[in-house]
């Protein structure tokens, strides 16, 4: 999923289920911001000298050694689910470990998880949660690892992930043919309103046991999301995207244009270019309490997601005789 979706139907879901806008924005944009979090930052305290130094949630370098990418991929991208589900049903009947499946165990119980957390990173995690969790509606069928099983009518493009079928998967209101599957006629209209109701219902139950109601019905909502997703369409472009951001921006007024530099820019002096730099280094803004700032609890959100994410995957990756912790 892209933006579309990341961002804005989140938020929207978010401000149904019974979150404030405040609280939808933020879910939102950490959502959103998992995508943007590919650049390793160093930033120094003045007074101790002390740097800190962040994680990637994404990288758009799929060449990175394996080991590396499957500290990110299946950690935020393609959680693994159900390796028989039944949607996955293969040409070549093959099978995989890794397979992502829609509403998996593992993502929907890190989504669980995040919704009950206490301290100041909690919105940040259900963000960084339902992010994955959503994932495994668009990225079903592929894993976070390079292999044969990831490949599409012979693409010369690496094997990692949805490389083959480009941005495919991702786009809201699109439908594409993925050759491998036995069922391979795909709407992702049909995948993403799916998405957005277990996140709906996951969202309310959690509030519900707080005694917070929702503000919209299932049905209101997806009303709402199908008018605001509009024709389907197919074809190697995508089409109709500023009149979906419109209908959005209708139904969530309060959700501003997402701007993936505002976190770091809120949080740490230095130039714009050392800032969005791969590997830079800069110091904490001297008016504000850096760990407070939206950039460094997302951070530490992004810690505790993988720190829980590694502890469940590990016995997934034992099984193919895969030791992280050397690296």
């Amino acid at each position: 999923m892209d933006t579309e979706f990341h961002y804005y139907i989140t938020g929207i879901i978010a401000h149904a289920t019974g979150f404030t806008q405040k609280d939808a924005a933020l879910i939102a944009w950490a959502s959103e911001f998992t995508d943007e979090n590919d650049d390793v930052v160093k930033v120094q305290h003045r007074d101790t000298n002390v740097f800190y130094e962040n994680y990637i949630s994404q990288t758009m370098n799929i060449l990175k050694p394996k080991r590396k990418l499957m500290r990110i991929y299946p950690v935020f991208h393609f959680v693994p689910g159900e390796p028989d589900y039944p949607l996955a049903n293969r040409t070549d009947g093959k099978m995989h470990i890794l397979n992502t499946t829609p509403n998996g165990g593992l993502a929907r119980e890190w989504l669980d998880e995040a919704l009950k957390v206490t301290s100041e990173t909690r919105l940040y995690r259900i963000g960084i949660a339902t992010h994955a969790y959503a994932d495994t509606w668009a990225h079903q069928n592929f894993v976070g690892w390079y292999d044969y099983y990831n490949n599409i009518s012979l693409d010369p493009k690496p094997d990692i992930g949805h490389a083959d079928a480009e941005h495919h998967p991702d786009w809201v209101a699109h439908r594409w043919d993925d050759s491998r599957l036995v069922n391979g006629e795909l709407s992702n209209t049909e995948r993403f309103l799916d998405a957005a109701e277990y996140i709906y219902n996951r969202y309310r139950l959690h509030l519900e046991s707080r005694g917070v109601s929702e503000r919209k019905s299932w049905e209101e909502l997806r009303r709402d999301l199908y008018q605001a997703m509009g024709y389907d369409y197919s074809g190697c472009f995508k089409c109709d995207e500023d009149k979906r951001i419109q209908a959005y921006k209708k139904l969530a007024p309060w959700l501003r244009k997402f701007d993936k530099n505002k976190w770091k820019k809120n949080a740490m002096e230095g130039n714009l270019f050392e800032l969005l730099s791969d590997g830079c280094w800069n110091v904490w803004r001297e008016d504000i309490d850096y760990q407070k700032t939206d950039w460094y609890r997302f951070q530490e959100a992004v810690k505790e997601h993988q720190a829980l994410a590694m502890k469940q995957l590990e016995p997934l990756y034992k099984k193919m005789d895969v030791e992280l912790r050397k690296y």
